[in-house]
């Protein structure tokens, strides 16, 4: 398959209202998704002007076709159709021709619910954040067989909680605390952020901690989403993809960001350590003498760096017991 443009009814060159808000959506092999991914992005509230830009990665299951004769009459979209890249590298493509304030990005299956947009954006302008998260652990899900994509727009919108902006870094370098759809940020941030790590398969945790590194988050806690409870294929499902694209993610960021203090520095080596012992001993039933957990002691006291051959020993953990999907040499460099 060749890249190419599949759809387009957006003015070049930019108008003069340009878009508050660009929603940049992924999708690979989400045809049946894709009535509750719209039905989530149209019906909004707030009267935002928006321009929609969607980013097949090379699905053979009619999803550009599907999408394209559903989203025809809305303004200002445009439906990227290439080869398949993966996550990373897609979204960075959407993000590129973003032409928004504020950037929306979406997973090809979840349901934007209809008050997340203003809230998000509510909660950027109440703290001068220049992201906002949808911080709730309890997001609902959804079956496509159960649910009615029709009634998602008639949803009451829950009560307005406190919002609080934060250095999230911190909390980031623990764990990841979310995927791309959670996020809403400033445009005015990507030359800074960048994207996506296209070294890193899965695009989640990399978005996160150059958000985190660049602004303070302003934090919301109502449900902003619903997120399948199943879909075959699903990234969050392989454990071991997971957890191994945030050990690869955190190590490169580390290393792309020498300005990090040395205590932070210290802190996410001991995680992504910590991370890689734990799984050793549950699913390779190693000892203490495991070459990664020989590493906690010199995590603990700071004497580890963010090198390639620290990465490899966090990283390659995870393939010994699992197929793992990796980018062209995002394992060496």
């Amino acid at each position: 398959m060749t890249e190419d443009i599949f759809f387009t009814n957006r003015s070049e060159p930019l108008p003069t209202a340009a878009p508050e808000i660009s929603y940049v959506v992924t999708l690979y092999q989400k045809l049946a998704f894709l009535p509750f991914l719209c039905a989530g992005l149209e019906g909004q509230r707030g009267g935002m002007r928006a321009e929609y830009i969607f980013i097949d990665d090379g699905s053979s299951d009619g999803t550009a076709d599907a999408l394209r004769d559903r989203v025809a009459n809305w303004p200002d979209v445009l439906i990227i159709r290439q080869r398949n890249t993966g996550p990373a590298p897609a979204l960075n493509r959407g993000l590129a021709l973003a032409r928004g304030r504020y950037i929306k990005p979406m997973d090809g299956d979840d349901i934007l619910l209809p008050w997340a947009s203003r809230y998000l954006l509510k909660a950027m302008a109440d703290t001068k954040a220049g992201a906002a998260l949808s911080g709730g652990e309890h997001q609902p899900t959804y079956l496509p067989s159960e649910t009615r994509a029709e009634e998602i727009v008639s949803l009451p919108e829950p009560p307005e909680k406190s919002v609080e902006a934060l250095a999230l870094l911190p909390r980031s370098l623990r764990r990841a605390q979310a995927s791309p759809s959670h996020w809403m940020f400033e445009a005015a941030l990507l030359p800074r952020i960048g994207g996506s790590d296209p070294g890193v398969f899965i695009q989640d945790y990399s978005l996160e901690l150059e958000i985190a590194l660049a602004t303070k988050v302003a934090i919301r806690q109502e449900p902003m989403l619903m997120i399948p409870a199943a879909a075959p294929g699903r990234l969050s499902d392989n454990e071991a993809q997971i957890l191994h694209d945030i050990n690869l993610a955190l190590l490169r960021f580390l290393r792309r960001h020498p300005e990090i203090s040395a205590k932070l520095r210290r802190y996410a080596l001991q995680r992504a350590v910590q991370r890689a012992a734990s799984w050793a001993f549950r699913r390779s039933n190693a000892h203490f003498l495991h070459p990664v957990s020989l590493l906690r002691i010199p995590a603990v006291l700071g004497l580890l760096t963010p090198n390639l051959a620290l990465q490899e020993k966090v990283c390659a953990v995870f393939r010994t017991t699992h197929p793992i999907r990796q980018m062209p040499d995002g394992e060496k460099s």
